[in-house]
Protein backbone atom coordinates (compact mmCIF):
# COMPACT_ATOMS: atom_id res chain seq x y z
CA UNK A 1 0.00 0.00 0.00
CA UNK A 2 1.03 3.61 -0.49
CA UNK A 3 -0.03 6.51 1.72
CA UNK A 4 -0.03 9.90 0.01
CA UNK A 5 0.58 12.99 2.16
CA UNK A 6 2.85 14.40 4.82
CA UNK A 7 2.65 13.85 8.55
CA UNK A 8 2.15 17.55 9.16
CA UNK A 9 -1.44 16.74 8.23
CA UNK A 10 -3.20 15.25 11.27
CA UNK A 11 -5.45 13.27 8.93
CA UNK A 12 -2.50 11.64 7.17
CA UNK A 13 -1.05 10.85 10.61
CA UNK A 14 -4.34 9.33 11.64
CA UNK A 15 -4.25 6.84 8.79
CA UNK A 16 -0.55 6.09 9.26
CA UNK A 17 -0.97 5.31 12.96
CA UNK A 18 -3.92 3.06 12.24
CA UNK A 19 -1.93 1.19 9.59
CA UNK A 20 0.85 0.72 12.15
CA UNK A 21 -1.63 -0.60 14.69
CA UNK A 22 -3.17 -2.96 12.13
CA UNK A 23 0.32 -4.24 11.32
CA UNK A 24 -0.08 -3.29 7.65
CA UNK A 25 3.13 -2.26 5.87
CA UNK A 26 2.95 0.78 3.61
CA UNK A 27 5.11 3.10 1.57
CA UNK A 28 4.90 6.85 1.87
CA UNK A 29 4.41 9.23 -1.03
CA UNK A 30 5.43 12.48 0.66
CA UNK A 31 3.49 15.27 -0.99
CA UNK A 32 2.00 18.41 0.51
CA UNK A 33 -0.97 20.38 -0.79
CA UNK A 34 1.30 23.42 -0.51
CA UNK A 35 3.98 22.34 -2.96
CA UNK A 36 3.09 18.83 -4.12
CA UNK A 37 -0.29 19.31 -5.70
CA UNK A 38 0.69 17.75 -9.02
CA UNK A 39 1.74 14.57 -7.25
CA UNK A 40 -1.43 14.41 -5.15
CA UNK A 41 -3.61 15.05 -8.21
CA UNK A 42 -2.30 11.85 -9.81
CA UNK A 43 -4.19 9.91 -7.12
CA UNK A 44 -6.99 12.20 -5.96
CA UNK A 45 -8.94 14.61 -8.14
CA UNK A 46 -9.85 16.66 -5.08
CA UNK A 47 -6.11 17.22 -4.53
CA UNK A 48 -6.50 16.52 -0.83
CA UNK A 49 -4.62 14.26 1.54
CA UNK A 50 -4.63 11.53 2.57
CA UNK A 51 -5.05 9.07 -0.25
CA UNK A 52 -4.33 5.38 0.22
CA UNK A 53 -3.42 3.26 -2.79
CA UNK A 54 -4.28 -0.37 -2.12
CA UNK A 55 -2.22 -3.27 -3.43
CA UNK A 56 -4.69 -3.80 -6.30
CA UNK A 57 -4.39 -0.15 -7.37
CA UNK A 58 -7.68 1.01 -5.84
CA UNK A 59 -7.39 4.56 -4.46
CA UNK A 60 -9.21 5.42 -1.24
CA UNK A 61 -9.67 9.05 -0.17
CA UNK A 62 -10.75 10.84 3.02
CA UNK A 63 -9.35 9.55 6.31
CA UNK A 64 -12.73 8.51 7.68
CA UNK A 65 -13.59 6.47 4.59
CA UNK A 66 -10.10 4.99 4.36
CA UNK A 67 -10.27 3.72 7.93
CA UNK A 68 -13.81 2.42 7.56
CA UNK A 69 -12.67 0.44 4.53
CA UNK A 70 -9.60 -0.92 6.31
CA UNK A 71 -11.66 -1.97 9.32
CA UNK A 72 -13.68 -4.14 6.96
CA UNK A 73 -10.52 -5.71 5.57
CA UNK A 74 -8.74 -6.69 8.78
CA UNK A 75 -9.63 -9.48 11.17
CA UNK A 76 -12.29 -8.61 13.71
CA UNK A 77 -9.84 -8.65 16.63
CA UNK A 78 -7.72 -6.00 14.87
CA UNK A 79 -10.53 -3.57 14.11
CA UNK A 80 -10.14 -0.17 15.73
CA UNK A 81 -13.82 0.59 16.25
CA UNK A 82 -16.03 -0.32 19.22
CA UNK A 83 -17.92 -3.59 19.04
CA UNK A 84 -20.83 -2.80 21.35
CA UNK A 85 -23.98 -1.11 20.09
CA UNK A 86 -24.14 1.14 23.16
CA UNK A 87 -20.73 2.59 22.26
CA UNK A 88 -21.62 3.63 18.74
CA UNK A 89 -23.27 7.00 19.41
CA UNK A 90 -20.75 8.32 21.97
CA UNK A 91 -17.91 7.00 19.82
CA UNK A 92 -19.27 8.83 16.78
CA UNK A 93 -19.71 12.01 18.80
CA UNK A 94 -16.17 11.77 20.16
CA UNK A 95 -14.75 11.38 16.66
CA UNK A 96 -16.83 14.33 15.43
CA UNK A 97 -15.54 16.59 18.21
CA UNK A 98 -11.90 15.62 17.78
CA UNK A 99 -11.78 15.64 13.98
CA UNK A 100 -13.73 18.91 14.00
CA UNK A 101 -11.19 20.43 16.38
CA UNK A 102 -8.39 19.35 14.05
CA UNK A 103 -10.17 20.75 11.00
CA UNK A 104 -10.54 24.12 12.74
CA UNK A 105 -6.88 24.06 13.79
CA UNK A 106 -5.86 23.41 10.19
CA UNK A 107 -8.08 26.32 9.09
CA UNK A 108 -6.35 28.53 11.67
CA UNK A 109 -2.96 27.47 10.34
CA UNK A 110 -3.85 28.33 6.74
CA UNK A 111 -5.41 31.64 7.72
CA UNK A 112 -2.42 32.80 9.75
CA UNK A 113 0.50 31.07 7.99
CA UNK A 114 -0.41 30.69 4.35
CA UNK A 115 -2.19 33.94 3.50
CA UNK A 116 -0.23 37.10 2.66
CA UNK A 117 0.01 39.23 5.81
CA UNK A 118 -2.21 41.98 4.40
CA UNK A 119 -5.00 39.48 3.67
CA UNK A 120 -5.14 37.69 7.04
CA UNK A 121 -8.53 37.93 8.74
CA UNK A 122 -7.65 37.92 12.47
CA UNK A 123 -11.25 37.61 13.65
CA UNK A 124 -11.81 34.51 11.53
CA UNK A 125 -8.56 32.96 12.72
CA UNK A 126 -9.57 33.63 16.33
CA UNK A 127 -13.00 32.10 15.74
CA UNK A 128 -11.48 28.95 14.25
CA UNK A 129 -9.11 28.71 17.20
CA UNK A 130 -12.01 29.07 19.62
CA UNK A 131 -13.90 26.32 17.81
CA UNK A 132 -10.88 24.02 17.92
CA UNK A 133 -10.50 24.54 21.66
CA UNK A 134 -14.22 24.14 22.20
CA UNK A 135 -14.19 20.80 20.40
CA UNK A 136 -11.31 19.31 22.32
CA UNK A 137 -12.62 20.60 25.67
CA UNK A 138 -15.96 18.93 24.92
CA UNK A 139 -14.10 15.72 24.06
CA UNK A 140 -12.32 15.87 27.40
CA UNK A 141 -15.65 16.23 29.16
CA UNK A 142 -16.95 13.14 27.38
CA UNK A 143 -13.86 11.01 28.04
CA UNK A 144 -13.99 8.23 30.58
CA UNK A 145 -12.19 8.70 33.89
CA UNK A 146 -10.65 5.28 33.21
CA UNK A 147 -8.22 7.08 30.91
CA UNK A 148 -6.52 8.55 33.97
CA UNK A 149 -5.96 5.01 35.25
CA UNK A 150 -4.37 3.67 32.08
CA UNK A 151 -7.57 2.87 30.21
CA UNK A 152 -8.94 3.89 26.84
CA UNK A 153 -11.84 5.99 25.63
CA UNK A 154 -14.05 3.03 24.72
CA UNK A 155 -14.37 -0.60 25.73
CA UNK A 156 -10.95 -0.79 27.38
CA UNK A 157 -9.09 -1.10 24.10
CA UNK A 158 -7.53 1.09 21.46
CA UNK A 159 -9.91 2.59 18.91
CA UNK A 160 -9.70 5.31 16.29
CA UNK A 161 -11.01 7.69 18.95
CA UNK A 162 -7.85 7.24 21.02
CA UNK A 163 -5.67 7.78 17.96
CA UNK A 164 -7.42 11.03 17.03
CA UNK A 165 -7.44 12.16 20.67
CA UNK A 166 -3.66 11.85 20.87
CA UNK A 167 -3.16 13.67 17.58
CA UNK A 168 -5.58 16.42 18.58
CA UNK A 169 -3.96 16.92 21.96
CA UNK A 170 -0.44 17.01 20.51
CA UNK A 171 -1.47 19.38 17.71
CA UNK A 172 -3.49 21.83 19.78
CA UNK A 173 -1.22 21.84 22.82
CA UNK A 174 1.66 22.69 20.50
CA UNK A 175 -0.25 25.49 18.78
CA UNK A 176 -2.22 26.85 21.75
CA UNK A 177 -0.33 25.81 24.89
CA UNK A 178 -1.99 28.41 27.10
CA UNK A 179 -5.42 26.98 26.32
CA UNK A 180 -4.70 23.28 25.70
CA UNK A 181 -2.55 21.65 28.35
CA UNK A 182 -2.53 19.01 31.07
CA UNK A 183 -4.28 21.31 33.54
CA UNK A 184 -7.21 21.94 31.22
CA UNK A 185 -7.34 18.45 29.68
CA UNK A 186 -5.93 15.93 32.17
CA UNK A 187 -7.58 12.88 30.59
CA UNK A 188 -6.49 13.54 27.03
CA UNK A 189 -3.05 14.59 28.26
CA UNK A 190 -2.74 11.27 30.10
CA UNK A 191 -3.72 9.37 26.98
CA UNK A 192 -1.22 11.31 24.86
CA UNK A 193 1.59 10.84 27.37
CA UNK A 194 0.99 7.09 27.39
CA UNK A 195 0.39 6.39 23.70
CA UNK A 196 2.39 9.19 22.10
CA UNK A 197 5.84 7.68 22.78
CA UNK A 198 4.92 4.23 21.39
CA UNK A 199 6.37 3.29 18.02
CA UNK A 200 3.04 3.35 16.18
CA UNK A 201 2.55 7.01 17.13
CA UNK A 202 6.10 8.35 17.48
CA UNK A 203 7.14 7.13 14.02
CA UNK A 204 4.51 9.47 12.48
CA UNK A 205 5.37 12.62 14.38
CA UNK A 206 6.20 15.46 11.95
Amino acid sequence: MKLVGVYLSPFVRRVAIALNCYGIAFERVEASVVDGRATIAQYNGLVRVPSLILDDGTVLIDSQQILADLDRQVAQDKRLCPALEKSQRPYGQMLALLTGALEKMVATFYETRRRPAEKIWPEWAAQCGDQAVGGIVAAEAGASDDVLLGGFLFEQRLTHADIVAVIAYETLSGALPDRVNVTVLPKLAALASRLGPTAAFASTRP
